[in-house]
C-alpha cells in the first residue's frame, strides 16, 4: 500500500508517544510479515529470528519518528534489509556480550580497597533503581532472566509471550540500563560499560 490507513496511522501515533502496548499491537500485526522479509534474504531460521528482533529494537528506538512514515511496509523492508546486510557483514567479526553476562548485580570480588568498594556499591543501587523505572512488561521479563535465570523459552511460556517479544523486551531493558550508566559513566564506551558488570 502507498499509504497508511487510518487504523495503522493511529498505532503509529500511539507507539510514537511511548505507548508500550501499542507497541505491543504493532509488533505482533508486523513480525509475520519482517520474518518474511529476513528469510527472503537469509534463508536461514535462527538468524531471521536474531535480525527481525534487531528490526523490532530498532523501530522502538525510533519510535518519535513513526508518525511521520507514510508507508511502513517499505519502512520495515528497508530496515529489514539493512539488518541483513549488517548481520552478514559482521557475522564473523562482531564479539558482542551475550545478554546471559549481564548480571542484575555487580559480582562480589574482593575490593582493593574502600573507595573501589564504595563505588561498587553505588554502581549496584544505581542498576537497581534504574530497573524498578522500567515499564512494567520490561522489568518483569528482565527480572525472571536476571534473578530467577529463566531463559527466553520459559519465560516466554509463563507470560503467554513469543519468544521473539522477550528477547526484544529484554534489549529494550538492556539499551536503557546503559543509556542511564552512560550519564553516570560517560566516559565507558558501550562495551566498556558492559565489561564492567562481567565477573
Amino acid at each position: 500500500m502507498s499509504t497508511l490507513n487510518l487504523e495503522t496511522q493511529d498505532l503509529l501515533h500511539l507507539v510514537s508517544g511511548d505507548n508500550q502496548r501499542a507497541f505491543d499491537s504493532f509488533y505482533h500485526l508486523y513480525y509475520n510479515q519482517v520474518f518474511r522479509f529476513a528469510y527472503f534474504l537469509l534463508k536461514d531460521t535462527n538468524t531471521c529470528q536474531e535480525v527481525v528482533s534487531n528490526v523490532f529494537f530498532s523501530v522502538w528506538k525510533s519510535r518519535k519518528s513513526l508518525a511521520e512514515i507514510q508507508n511502513i511496509e517499505t519502512y520495515l523492508y528497508v530496515s529489514t534489509r539493512n539488518e541483513a546486510s549488517r548481520y552478514r557483514r559482521e557475522e564473523t567479526a562482531r564479539e558482542t556480550v551475550s545478554l546471559d553476562q549481564f548480571p542484575m548485580q555487580m559480582e562480589k570480588t574482593d575490593m582493593e580497597n574502600p573507595e573501589e568498594e564504595m563505588i561498587g556499591q553505588e554502581v549496584e543501587e544505581l542498576i537497581n533503581r534504574i530497573v524498578e523505572q522500567l515499564p512494567e512488561k520490561c522489568r518483569l521479563i528482565f527480572l525472571m532472566n536476571r534473578i530467577e535465570g529463566l531463559k527466553n523459552k520459559e519465560i516466554a511460556e509463563r507470560l503467554s509471550l513469543s519468544e521473539s517479544t522477550v528477547r526484544v523486551q529484554m534489549k529494550i531493558a538492556i539499551e536503557k540500563i546503559v543509556e542511564q550508566m552512560k550519564i553516570h559513566y560517560p566516559h565507558l564506551s558501550m562495551v566498556g560499560l558492559l565489561t564492567l558488570f562481567l565477573p
